[in-house]
């Protein structure tokens, strides 16, 4: 974060108390932002969301609209009509096929629970579709646009305009948000959120236009690396945060306070059989990638404490000078902190010495006398910042274990944002 002698001595933002804000979630998600609104019980409203992940929509709706009680009782209109109305948004489309998911084939039990979750969420559908003219009055608006074509997990395609990239959509949030200019209808106060990426060396370039832009538009903007590790959660997951304020304010990013818990405290006290690795699979899992580094051996990340990697070359017996193990697959003592969870999950594993299924010698694999299991879902959305009763209602909605691990990926840490959100409001 960088601070001029004029920003300093700008008047620091606050919003009125007394009076709700107005949010609009873009790239939605499951809803971390209203999440941490909730939690602090801040005066708002959600005016409406853009999401077309159908999982995700559905697990937002659950979290933060009640949807498996109204299910019960809800009128639905026809088929044909529920079909269409999905089909208008985009959600659930398969880009890469250039086809529709939900159609007239699909189960009407399932057509229901979507088309509930988008009603319920107030949901606009696809970014690219969207217009100022759309959309209700807005006072908040986030946009943690997709990091996939930035990050170096993903393609790292980055961001340019015309580019068509995932990643790319962040030039819709520029075009609404110049339409609301010329309708003199912008948002007091924006929030961006993605990957340290967006701020490195190869998206530099188009982070300054954005930048640019948002001044030109009349906004101060600040922004910050910051790590889910310094707010209380055991994840070490760094992401870049900008706020944008109309007109001429400060603002002062939060202080990071001491991790006084690790991922033995979010642990279940029992986890499922299934979630246990066995030897055989153990063998399979540790992988070793040919990326050359100068480092000899392996190549532990600095912030990681507890990680278990010297048993890696007891177990496979290969040599792995030169080579950099990934980060999906590492397996971390429960004393320490995880690693980034991410959209890609694969699995993350960990020692677990509270549990000793009565298996013979060889059947799961062990470290020294403890069990290695991969997170349980459960798990996975905690080191988010959700809560359990969050988790029983995504379930509930039908949402498979695999699409929560990658919604838990995909979000925002809530404790990060109340954070945030404490010195904005």
């Amino acid at each position: 974060m960088h601070l001029n002698l004029y920003e300093l001595l700008l008047p620091t933002f606050k919003w009125p108390k007394e009076k709700t804000i107005r949010v609009f979630e873009t790239f939605a998600g499951i809803g971390a932002q209203a999440k941490g609104f909730e939690n602090l019980q801040i005066n708002h409203v959600v005016t409406g969301i853009s999401e077309i992940d159908k999982d995700a929509i559905l697990a937002y709706a659950a979290i933060h609209c009640d949807l498996n009680r109204i299910m019960q009782s809800y009128s639905f209109p026809e088929k044909e009509e529920m079909v269409a109305y999905l089909q208008k948004l985009d959600v659930g489309y398969d880009f890469k096929n250039q086809r529709h998911t939900i159609t007239e084939k699909t189960g009407i039990d399932k057509v229901k629970r979507y088309y509930l979750a988008n009603v319920l969420s107030k949901n606009y559908g696809n970014i690219s579709k969207i217009h100022m003219s759309d959309l209700p009055e807005i006072d908040f608006l986030t946009y943690s646009f997709p990091c996939q074509d930035l990050s170096r997990a993903g393609a790292m395609r980055g961001m340019d305009k015309e580019s068509h990239t995932r990643s790319g959509l962040l030039w819709e949030i520029e075009r609404i948000l110049e339409e609301g200019y010329a309708m003199n209808r912008l948002p007091m106060i924006l929030m961006m959120e993605n990957v340290p990426e967006v701020i490195g060396t190869r998206n530099l370039k188009n982070f300054r236009k954005w930048y640019a832009k948002l001044e030109e538009l009349g906004y101060q903007s600040y922004y910050k690396i910051l790590d889910a590790s310094d707010f209380g959660v055991p994840q070490h997951r760094e992401r870049c945060f900008m706020i944008s304020i109309y007109g001429a304010y400060h603002y002062d990013f939060p202080m990071p306070v001491p991790l006084t818990i690790s991922l033995q405290d979010v642990m279940e006290n029992k986890a499922d059989k299934s979630d246990f690795i066995s030897h055989k699979d153990m063998l399979k899992m540790i992988s070793v990638h040919d990326e050359t580094m100068k480092l000899p051996d392996c190549y532990v990340p600095q912030n990681i404490e507890h990680q278990r990697f010297n048993f890696m070359k007891c177990i496979n017996g290969k040599n792995i000078h030169g080579k950099r193990v990934s980060q999906t697959n590492r397996i971390f003592d429960s004393r320490g902190i995880s690693a980034t969870l991410t959209c890609g999950y694969t699995g993350y594993y960990l020692v677990d010495s509270s549990q000793y299924p009565d298996e013979d010698i060889g059947d799961r694999a062990r470290i020294g006398y403890q069990l290695v299991r991969r997170l349980t879902v459960k798990e996975a959305y905690r080191l988010m910042g959700f809560a359990d009763e969050d988790v029983e209602k995504v379930i509930s909605a039908g949402v498979s274990r695999h699409q929560m691990y990658r919604q838990a990926g995909n979000s925002i840490v809530v404790n990060v944002l109340m954070a945030l959100f404490n010195q904005l409001f």
